[in-house]
């Protein structure tokens, strides 16, 4: 069965060359490689076009000319593949080499999408950080497992079939952190049958750029998550309720100084999700008395 494997790039000249090389080392060789760089133009283009030079395989390169955001470039990578499966594979990550060839195995036991373990590290030194493992019961019931929380830590883990993704659709452009979690969970809804390799065959980048340091943007697109799912009826009401009175709880904190009525507004809704969490009340009283304190240092 032949691989698309799908590289989104920004700005990734100092370390696409790692991914490339460990894409050219699979113990399993039919694969192609597409590159969507998302608006950039530093040498990424140069070192896709020696590597597909030098490369018995497809390789395929394109520039979205703007930077569109990782979902719009994710689209524009599953509309140029050509492969019975798709694994996606970030610039600044790596894979092992039998990474392809156990998700494989998996896929030909009957499953849709293939999660590996994963090996954090980082960057700029090497060394490792964790190593994660998928939860069970993400295999069991990932549409639950997923609207819970962000099981899968990076789409370079993830084989699924070319099927489930036209099933699926496109990525959620909207969502620019967490596009990743939020189309998982629709290739749940879809049917998609998950399986887990069990090996640690993913490695990922964390640095100061990755979207888990960025609090607030985080905060922000965990709420849009959860106001898009608020009326999913495959998750019970009451986990609903109180997934989204978190997320506008944990929002309206961040806000509290530099947008206080904004703040106001999403412990007000949280509260309303949630009227009996004391701990809303709590935050709600205290934006009113620093509003007050506010006014009176004016």
């Amino acid at each position: 069965m032949k691989v698309s494997v799908l590289i989104p790039a920004y700005q990734a000249q100092a370390f696409i060359l790692t991914a490339l090389e460990s894409v050219l080392a699979q113990t399993h060789e039919n694969w192609e490689v597409i590159v969507v760089e998302d608006g950039s133009h530093d040498g990424t283009e140069t070192i896709v076009d020696t590597f597909g030079a030098a490369c018995s395989r497809r390789v395929v390169y394109r520039n979205m000319g703007a930077n569109a955001g990782v979902g719009a470039v994710r689209n524009r990578l599953l509309e140029l593949a050509t492969g019975e499966l798709v694994a996606f594979l970030d610039s600044d990550d790596r894979w092992e080499p039998t990474h392809l060839e156990l998700a494989l195995n998996e896929i030909r036991r009957g499953s849709d999408l293939v999660v590996s373990g994963v090996r954090t590290f980082d960057l700029s030194t090497g060394r490792t950080l964790e190593t994660v493992k998928p939860p069970a019961e993400l295999i069991g019931d990932p549409v639950l497992t997923l609207f819970q929380r962000s099981v899968i830590i990076t789409s370079s883990c993830v084989v699924l079939t070319k099927s489930l993704a036209e099933r699926t659709g496109q990525f959620d452009t909207t969502l620019r952190i967490g596009e990743d979690r939020d189309y998982w969970l629709r290739c749940g809804l879809e049917g998609g049958q998950f399986a887990c390799t069990e090996a640690f065959t993913c490695n990922y980048a964390k640095h100061e750029n990755s979207s888990m340091a960025r609090t607030s943007a985080v905060a922000e697109h965990e709420l849009r998550f959860y106001d898009k799912y608020r009326s999913l009826a495959e998750v019970p009401l009451r986990v609903r309720r109180h997934l989204l009175a978190a997320s506008l709880l944990n929002l309206g904190r961040l806000l509290r100084r530099r947008d206080p009525s904004r703040s106001a507004a999403c412990l007000w809704r949280a509260w309303q999700c949630e009227p009996f969490n004391p701990r809303i009340p709590f935050h709600l009283a205290f934006n009113g008395w620093r509003s007050v304190a506010s006014e009176k240092a004016a």
